[in-house]
């Protein structure tokens, strides 16, 4: 059925680029900036409830922010894609409150967010609206869009860099992007064009540039990069290539854990790389 919606999107959108190229190339860059927003379930907001809300406005929509801990050391999460501050539980329960004070907000149309569209420019905007906020940060937890929109903003402005990064199962660049679009809608080649020149137009700079090994090239923070040889959303090339022009890097390869990384070990690496103490307990 996706297929189809998909390909159905596609001729209408290639039609579309017959009459109109720049309104074709807009709806076509627009087509994935519209996150799928799960429904919070009962659980989740009982742990939404465990922290201190911390709700802020960000070009015209409420953003949810949530705190835990009154630690001198502060870390910042910072989820993916249809996604939101729930993924971060287990973590969040583990690190140490007396030692860290653990910050996480829930991007625009996600979680208990307003908002409809997402893209990394927007993202990289409201994560610097938190930073602002919060102050400088020690630690930074990131996963998947958010990891790439992270070190797109910590490339572009070092000076809000944490101490330490962790990167878990990124994106290698918007060209990834561009190619699932392409597997999924069966674009015509003109389309192609019509949406790249669209997205140059919208973001001011070129497909090409945004990759995350020109970004880590001068990151501050010493980073662990953890992906799974077997995550079939982001190719684990990525870790590999990313971690041989990060500088001071560390890599941690899975198997089995996919894109979202949901295991135990995961949690223990993270928590270890801050420095923090274990609990041992079992993810679910």
């Amino acid at each position: 059925m996706i297929k189809l919606i998909g390909k159905l999107i596609g001729i209408y959108l290639s039609v579309l680029n017959v009459f109109s190229p720049r309104l074709a190339g807009k709806h076509a860059f627009f087509v994935f900036c519209y996150p799928f927003k799960v429904k919070l379930k009962p659980k989740q907001q009982a742990f939404y409830n465990t922290a201190e809300w911390l709700s802020f406005e960000f070009e015209g929509k409420k953003l949810a922010m949530y705190k835990w801990g009154s630690g001198s050391k502060s870390i910042l999460c910072v989820h993916g894609w249809s996604s939101n501050t729930y993924r971060w539980k287990k973590y969040i329960e583990t690190l140490d409150k007396n030692e860290y004070t653990v910050y996480a907000f829930d991007a625009p149309g996600h979680g208990n967010s307003e908002g409809t569209i997402l893209n990394v420019p927007i993202y990289a905007r409201a994560l610097e609206t938190v930073i602002g906020k919060i102050g400088k940060l020690d630690c930074v937890l990131a996963h998947s869009i958010g990891a790439f929109t992270s070190m797109y903003l910590f490339h572009n402005k070092p000076e809000l860099s944490p101490a330490k990064m962790v990167v878990m199962s990124s994106p290698g660049s918007a060209e990834e992007f561009v190619n699932f679009f392409e597997k999924l809608l069966k674009p015509s080649k003109k389309l192609m064009v019509s949406m790249e020149t669209y997205f140059e137009e919208y973001v001011g700079l070129s497909v090409a540039h945004f990759n995350i090994n020109s970004f880590a090239v001068d990151q501050q923070a010493k980073a662990l990069i953890i992906h799974d040889e077997l995550d079939k959303e982001t190719p684990f090339t990525n870790a590999i290539d990313l971690h041989k022009v990060w500088k001071n890097s560390e890599l941690t390869v899975t198997k089995g854990f996919g894109h979202k990384m949901r295991d135990i070990s995961v949690v223990e690496s993270v928590v270890g790389f801050f420095g923090a103490d274990l609990k041992q307990e079992v993810l679910v």
